[in-house]
């Protein structure tokens, strides 16, 4: 028995860039390539990864934006954390689930 691809031949990830691809051009990353990347990220970059992912942004095109962009998308992800600490119902009530380590 054999399983065919689903889909199209690539699909953006959350860990750098155009992943899930069936065959491997010369130079390009394999999905298995693509997932033991994100699998030796820590908790917090793979969350980082993820959201950056739902913004449609990878790092290094974060990285390439003016420090005004880069700013502004920064933002949005403190904003992201916040609002994700906040409607865990888990976590209610408690303090100091987000701190500013920066202050």
């Amino acid at each position: 028995m054999s399983i065919s691809a689903i889909g199209s031949s690539s699909v953006y990830s959350p860990y750098g860039g155009v992943g899930a691809s069936t065959s491997s051009p010369v130079g390009e990353t394999s999905a298995k390539d693509e997932f033991l990347k994100f699998q030796a990220m820590t908790p917090a970059q793979k969350m980082r990864a993820m959201m950056l992912a739902k913004l449609g942004v990878t790092e290094e095109q974060l990285k390439a934006m003016s420090p005004e962009e880069r700013k502004k998308v920064e933002d949005k992800l403190k904003d992201m954390i916040k609002q994700q600490v906040q409607n865990d119902p888990d976590k209610k009530g408690q303090k100091g689930l987000v701190a500013d380590i920066l202050a």
